[in-house]
């Protein structure tokens, strides 16, 4: 990954004193190193962490330099690992939080990756759906009162979607610039836009199992090791739909060369449950709608690979929903890189 695209994150020694001694506590000896970690798409303090007696941890939180949505997801996070302390059986296990003004930092066991995705394979893909799975068949009683006014509402109820590119002059042109033929872009748009919201508006009542969802799958959130397929970053843990979680997971999927939206459900339902093609199609138009109205958008500094990530996922979700619902697929993209 060229320098010039990583995200602005801190070193170890620019953690305040107070706040290592305190993770040193945590931990039960001091920490000799800290490593600086690449590997999601935000800036995050993120951190490798050894003692002298070889022990490793794992260190991230929000720091100064953090954006306010940044700082107010790990505040989420450190909310979510303490409600569900069961969460360690399906990711890295939870060992208590520090904060200190603009710092907010937790502690976690490390887990090594044993492999790295992409690229994914069968064996592969088979396994994270089948953990996630797992994860969802999991949903502890509780998780309803606790979880149930979080993301995955508002992204059904109020979260920007195809409405914003009708309501959104800028926003529709945006997305119209993705593509290689703007005009045949706006047709398309124009044509089955109305359609589209209304399958939206649907979204409370997509039908399936319900319970916790982890509402961020992707390959940069899934540890591979020694056999295992680990779930990390749970910042937007929710409950709800849980097709929608798999629904948001596929397009990333696809655009990182595994298999395509429609695909990649089937093998999610050969491990869980199969869906109602009508909640597939809500499913469908929602995730695909959540990235046509982002990916246009102006860069984010603080975030160089964020347009690039939701233009990657935007496009395989644009087949996908036109496969569901039997219309012609837009025109192909612009071509675009991280």
């Amino acid at each position: 990954m060229p320098t010039e695209t990583r995200e602005p994150k801190p070193d170890w020694q620019d953690v305040p004193a107070g706040l290592r001694a305190r993770i040193d506590a945590i931990i039960g000896e001091p920490v000799v190193s800290g490593d600086k970690v690449f590997g999601g798409f935000g800036p995050m303090a993120t951190f490798a962490l050894a003692t002298a007696s070889g022990a490793r941890h794992f260190c991230k939180g929000s720091h100064p330099g953090n954006t306010r949505q940044g700082h107010a997801a790990v505040i989420r996070e450190i909310e979510n690992l303490r409600a569900f302390p069961e969460l360690a059986r399906f990711g890295a296990a939870f060992r208590e939080a520090v904060n200190d003004g603009d710092w907010h930092l937790m502690v976690l066991d490390y887990v090594p990756r044993t492999g790295d995705v992409p690229p994914w394979t069968a064996e592969i893909i088979a396994q994270v759906m089948s953990a996630i799975a797992s994860f969802h068949c999991a949903t502890p009683e509780r998780a309803q009162s606790i979880l149930h006014d979080r993301w995955a509402s508002d992204l059904i109820a109020k979260a920007q979607n195809w409405h914003t590119l009708r309501d959104g002059p800028a926003v529709r042109e945006r997305f119209l610039a993705l593509f290689g033929d703007r005009e045949a872009a706006a047709r398309w748009l124009d044509r089955h836009l109305d359609r589209l919201i209304a399958l939206k508006d649907h979204g409370p009542d997509i039908g399936g199992p319900r319970g916790w969802a982890h509402m961020d799958i992707r390959s940069d959130n899934l540890i591979l090791a020694d056999g295992r397929v680990l779930l990390v970053d749970w910042p937007v843990l929710s409950w709800g739909p849980q097709l929608l979680d798999v629904a948001f997971f596929l397009p990333s999927l696809a655009g990182q060369g595994g298999p395509s939206c429609a695909d990649g459900l089937k093998l999610y339902e050969q491990a869980a449950t199969t869906f109602a093609p009508g909640d597939v199609a809500i499913a469908a138009t929602t995730v695909a709608g959540f990235f046509a109205a982002r990916a246009g958008e102006p860069e984010e500094p603080a975030l160089p690979r964020l347009r690039w990530i939701q233009k990657l996922q935007l496009f395989p979700a644009l087949d996908w929903l036109s496969g569901v619902l039997g219309i012609e697929r837009p025109p192909l993209p612009k071509p675009f890189q991280s």
